[in-house]
């Protein structure tokens, strides 16, 4: 019997850019280049919501770098219907939050030991089904 892969939730405040659909889907037909979107999304960006991307980006990094397939990332900003249900369930608040397989949640950390070991508990229920 396959099992899905556990799912890793980055939860936070994030630029457009990281969502599915950013400022550039209601401008598809404008002159602008998507550098000058991506530079006018910068200068507009909050540095937190910056900083949020930044972490967002370097724990997705490590975690396909340490797992590849064998899990999945999904990226909800909190300002969205799912990342508000989220925040409230788990008591995030406007931070930055990472969720392990809908168990263990941890905000605003930058140590990326517990999160790790976090993703290896996921992992065995769901390697050993395999």
């Amino acid at each position: 019997m396959l099992s899905r892969p556990p799912r890793i939730q980055l939860l936070g405040l994030l630029p457009a850019i990281l969502k599915p659909c950013g400022p550039a889907c209601a401008q598809p037909f404008t002159n602008k280049s998507v550098e000058t979107l991506k530079e006018e999304e910068w200068r507009e960006t909050p540095e937190f919501v910056r900083e949020n991307a930044d972490r967002a980006h370097h724990l997705a990094e490590r975690l396909l770098r340490d797992y590849g397939p064998r899990i999945r990332i999904e990226v909800v900003g909190l300002d969205s219907p799912r990342g508000t249900w989220l925040g409230i369930r788990h008591r995030v608040g406007k931070g930055f939050a990472v969720i392990v397989d809908g168990r263990e949640v941890f905000r605003n950390s930058d140590d990326y030991d517990p999160v790790k070991q976090a993703v290896d508990r996921a992992l065995m229920p769901h390697e050993s089904l395999t």
